[in-house]
């Protein structure tokens, strides 16, 4: 198996570390959702709960990636695809409704933009064909391991791309 067989996987898991990298380092995520008043009040108070949540799905996908669970792998898989999509949604309606306020995505600070709604949905679509088997997950540890450690550098990349974005966005509506 080449690194060029390992890209689809990479992109498809990049968003399992990317949830795992938001549950560990934003930290008043109910603030921040409780502040864009868009919700019932019977949701915001399951709020709490979305870090952690985020956080275990990502988990349990690259868990199974490394263990190499294909069955429980694409359920997993499922729940990351909804995650992102439902992110989506609600990130373009908090955009509609509020404008560039704090999304809450990664830090507390960083405003949501159009080009947020977009990475969600392309992630979405990354983690979609693991629901289906594809890429096969290697039998190779090695293998496995290497497609986590790519998928961690293309969440990176994601990152600072989105926050390139968020400076570019702030420059132009300050009219720089």
């Amino acid at each position: 198996m080449t690194v060029f067989d390992m890209l689809p996987a990479c992109f498809a898991l990049a968003g399992a570390v990317l949830l795992v990298v938001a549950a560990v380092r934003r930290g008043g995520l109910t603030s921040v959702i409780k502040a864009h008043d868009l919700l019932p009040v019977s949701l915001v108070r399951l709020a709490p709960l979305a870090g952690p949540a985020e956080g275990l799905a990502g988990s349990a996908v690259l868990a199974c990636w490394l263990a190499g669970e294909t069955r429980l792998l694409r359920f997993a898989a499922a729940g990351v695809a909804l995650w992102y999509l439902a992110l989506a949604a609600y990130l373009a309606v908090l955009l509609r409704r509020r404008g560039r306020v704090p999304c809450g995505c990664l830090d507390e600070t960083s405003p949501v933009s159009a080009v947020k709604v977009g990475r969600a949905v392309l992630l979405a679509l990354a983690t979609a064909p693991l629901i289906a088997a594809w890429p096969p997950v290697p039998a190779e540890t090695g293998a496995r391991l290497l497609a986590c450690g790519l998928a961690a550098f293309t969440a990176g990349v994601l990152i600072v791309a989105g926050k390139a974005a968020d400076l570019r966005g702030t420059s132009v509506a300050h009219g720089q």
